[in-house]
């Protein structure tokens, strides 16, 4: 059967679970040697490996899920560059390219990046979706036939994207209910400096409106260098004073990185108890945020992902912008992202709190039946490299081979 197999390889061993756990050979950097069979698209059997010899020259990771994109605007930078590379440059180049915006180019862009997505290693993608007033409406059914089209490979969740003013109009409150319908997400930015009262009034509305249709909300929150935490702040208080639990994730929650120690922990701890799940995504804040022409010392925001770890935040980590204003870099590549992302925010790949970050926390955000834990009886959804060590996963020369239910992905 095509969908059946066996492989000898290496699996980070948090990443897998195993009952006969006594007699596995595991390296220094935490990378275990493992027997993996499949039949039918599904886990049959994990064995310990002998390694007297040697050990295998292939990793083994589950496909990955990508917690936060934008394949509406992807691979915009050649016809829409932001060459001052800071947040207002890509604000001001973002708001140009609506204008030439049709529904033809975003679902050519959201078919590049997906079919990237899944010949790089993805099975699962959360996507931003930028929507405004006089946005066509057709756009959302062809994003759903999209979502449709591509579920056997890839699961696709969308984020209608929009200033918090727009779930006060009509088509706002029309597309609220469309969501309900096709399972998608409520989205919005809070970036300070604004209004607090008029902010706080938004966002009541904007829960509100989630909890009549059962609804996830998903903000751009406090991706800036200013006001540390203002807009999370607002949120917190909003939801102590509604008293309403509808399912919410801060993407970004850069600025909070330049709160001191004690007052990070204790924001971190405030988020958990409402069970705010946080995305932090380095890329696209380290190249924008803080950007200046004569920089004395870098200063890099980003979501201090150790530390809301530690007040027990359930933490993804993202590749957001690729090759857009935004971002010019990228290409759909998870393992482009931990290459970047890993070194420059001094995390451990070793380490079972990072590897949760990229592959257990994006599962549950986006609530797949999966969490990604390799184990018997699991998906035989697989990604694996010609690699013997983390040095090996982290070059630029990847040689991969993806499986799909078992199958090879060509």
């Amino acid at each position: 059967m095509s969908n059946s197999g066996k492989v000898e390889a290496l699996i980070p061993r948090c990443l897998f679970s195993i009952e006969n756990s006594d007699n596995l050979s595991i390296d220094f950097e935490d990378l275990s040697s493992v027997s993996i069979s499949w039949e039918n698209g599904f886990v049959s059997e994990l064995k310990p490996l002998k390694t007297e010899n040697k050990k295998p020259n292939n990793i083994l990771f589950p496909r990955f899920v990508e917690a936060h994109s934008h394949i509406d605007k992807s691979f915009t930078w050649d016809k829409f560059p932001n060459l001052r590379s800071n947040y207002d440059g890509a604000l001001s180049v973002n708001l140009e390219e609506h204008k030439t915006r049709t529904t033809k180019k975003v679902l050519e862009r959201a078919e590049k990046s997906l079919n990237l997505a899944i010949q790089n290693g993805y099975r699962a993608i959360r996507s931003h979706i930028d929507t405004y007033q006089h946005q066509g409406n057709d756009v959302w059914t062809e994003l759903f036939k999209l979502q449709k089209k591509y579920s056997s490979k890839l699961q696709l969740q969308f984020v209608a994207l929009s200033p918090l003013e727009f779930w006060q109009t009509e088509n706002g409150k029309k597309l609220a209910k469309k969501l309900s319908i096709q399972k998608g997400i409520l989205g919005g930015v809070v970036v300070p400096p604004f209004n607090k009262r008029e902010t706080s009034k938004l966002l009541s509305k904007m829960l509100l409106l989630a909890d009549k249709y059962k609804l996830e909300i998903d903000l751009h929150i406090d991706e800036s260098t200013t006001e540390p935490g203002a807009g999370v702040k607002v949120l917190l208080e909003v939801m102590d004073k509604l008293k309403i639990q509808v399912p919410i994730t801060c993407s970004h929650l850069s600025s909070i990185l330049f709160l001191k120690e004690h007052e990070i922990l204790d924001l971190g701890k405030k988020l958990a108890d409402k069970n705010i799940k946080v995305v932090a995504l380095p890329l696209t804040n380290f190249w924008l945020l803080n950007h200046k022409s004569k920089i004395t010392a870098l200063k890099r925001p980003v979501a201090p992902i150790k530390q809301l770890q530690k007040s027990f935040v359930d933490v993804s980590v993202g590749s957001d912008n690729v090759q857009d204003p935004w971002y010019p870099f990228g290409n759909f590549d998870p393992f482009y992202m931990m290459s970047c992302s890993i070194p420059m925010l001094q995390l451990n790949p070793w380490e079972r709190k990072t590897l949760s970050s990229i592959f257990f926390a994006p599962s549950r955000l986006l609530n797949l039946k999966w969490d990604g834990l390799i184990k018997k009886g699991c998906p035989a959804d697989f990604v694996i490299l010609d690699a013997q060590r983390w040095a090996d996963v982290f070059s630029s020369n990847l040689k991969r081979k993806v499986f799909i239910k078992g199958d090879l992905y060509c």
